[in-house]
């Protein structure tokens, strides 16, 4: 995990952070819009928040993928680096940067 360090400096892993992040807000607003339309309301929410998750998946994936690709060789298998993305999602590391 020691080489996985230099990630979180790496711009497209904080892309991959942060759209992950926003893909489970689109994801909560996407329940809440199946609240919705179970209850009578419009699907309008429901639309919402899956457009926003399923943009945000395209952008995390892609920052994963490229973040990835910028570790020196030999690289970590995939579910090492998945794992330390759902951390750094969920925990705000004591000291990172803000941009």
């Amino acid at each position: 995990m020691d080489e996985l360090a230099e990630l979180h400096d790496n711009r497209h892993w904080r892309m991959a952070v942060w759209a992950l992040r926003v893909g489970f807000a689109g994801l909560a607003i996407a329940l809440g819009g199946l609240i919705t339309v179970a209850l009578g309301g419009t699907p309008w929410v429901l639309a919402t928040g899956v457009v926003v998750w399923l943009a945000s998946v395209a952008v995390m994936v892609t920052g994963f993928l490229w973040s990835r690709h910028e570790l020196p060789g030999p690289r970590p298998g995939f579910w090492p680096i998945r794992s330390l993305l759902l951390r750094d999602t969920f925990h705000v590391r004591p000291g990172a940067r803000r941009s």
